[in-house]
């Protein structure tokens, strides 16, 4: 059932478990109210596998209670939708009940407090989008455990059946929504930027094998990065950019043959830019604002050693001023040196000559 952009208004009522079969519903983009109150009700559609809920229930705040849904709520929900809403509180504590859940988008809301690292023990989940949050703290590296994206085999035993009707994706990198028929076709990725997390990268990340997007942009990440991240050999998409990340740019992830994107703009990385596979076709701009970064995509050459600063027209008459006085003394003390000395000389010839008489 698909009831989106409808200017719908009101609360869901529980008339909606009368739909004994219903596996897909969505009403996105409609004005409906108390979301506390729809996901007690829809967690008894027991077939019930996508639920696209986002742009509704707008500046309310998501319950986060872990008994909100029973042990035996949502137990076929694989799709679960709830962004762009300005949705306030923190991730929601009973979503680790959902242990069939595949797909997670709570992006563009408000959301608050720290990235539980429980989410990695969700075994099904290969899609999760954070993005456009307030979420601080460092990323729990648990988070880069998720059995559905280390393992080929695991992920390929995730149910991907054909949807009953397309889902629409707008991802970040893009103006226009994409269609998905099968949930097999959306792409293995973990969307987290724009928000407020901060530390190192976690080396973990090196173990998600099947991933294909990686977006951690515009946070406050520091450190160096990983070199695990060569390990990604599906990796398409990489977006470390606008964090504070240092040190040079791994020349192993040279070896990514099908990453078609690379963005490390605005950071504090330097050396040189890796050269090679797809880094011969990544832009300028992908690169810039990383003033000790060179190479020939950025047509500079490796930055010259540091030179002392150039004395001001003062500094210099001051340094002439000391010179010339130096000599001066110098000379000075020499003359008398010599004066001293003929004078001994002298006293030393005349008392020689009174001596001889």
């Amino acid at each position: 059932m698909r009831l989106a952009s409808n200017k719908l208004t009101g609360q869901i009522s529980p008339q909606v478990l009368e739909l004994e079969f219903l596996s897909y519903l969505s009403f996105s983009d409609n004005k409906l109210t108390n979301i506390t109150g729809a996901l007690s009700i829809l967690q008894g559609c027991r077939n019930l596998s996508t639920l696209l809920v986002g742009k509704n229930f707008y500046n309310e705040t998501l319950p986060s209670d872990k008994d909100l849904v029973s042990a035996d709520g949502f137990p076929n929900l694989q799709i679960f939708a709830n962004g762009g809403s300005g949705l306030r509180g923190e991730i929601p504590a009973w979503l680790i009940s959902l242990k069939s859940l595949a797909v997670m988008d709570l992006s563009h809301n408000q959301l608050v407090g720290s990235v539980p690292g429980w989410l990695g023990t969700l075994p099904h989940l290969f899609y999760i989008d954070l993005s456009d949050n307030l979420f601080s703290g460092e990323i729990p590296k648990e988070i880069f455990q998720l059995k559905a994206l280390m393992s080929q085999k695991d992920y390929d035993t995730t149910e991907r059946n054909y949807l009953k009707l397309p889902l629409f994706v707008n991802p970040n990198n893009v103006t226009t929504h994409q269609q998905y028929n099968h949930l097999s076709s959306l792409p293995p990725a973990i969307y987290i930027r724009r928000n407020k997390l901060k530390g190192s990268i976690p080396v973990e990340v090196g173990q998600l094998k099947v991933l294909h997007v990686l977006e951690l942009s515009h946070n406050y990440f520091s450190g160096s990065i990983p070199h695990e991240l060569s390990n990604l050999t599906n990796l398409e998409r990489l977006d470390l950019s606008n964090n504070h990340l240092s040190g040079k740019i791994p020349w192993s992830l040279t070896s990514l043959h099908f990453m078609s994107y690379f963005n490390v703009a605005n950071n504090s990385l330097e050396g040189p830019i890796p050269t090679g596979g797809q880094f011969d076709t990544f832009p300028k701009a992908h690169f810039e604002g990383n003033p000790l970064l060179f190479g020939d995509v950025l047509l500079t050459s490796r930055p010259a050693p540091t030179q002392p600063p150039a004395k001001t027209t003062d500094e210099v008459k001051i340094t002439r001023v000391f010179i010339m006085g130096g000599a001066i003394g110098y000379l000075f003390t020499f003359s008398l040196m010599l004066l001293l000395l003929r004078y001994y000389v002298g006293v030393k010839y005349k008392e020689s000559d009174d001596f001889d008489i």
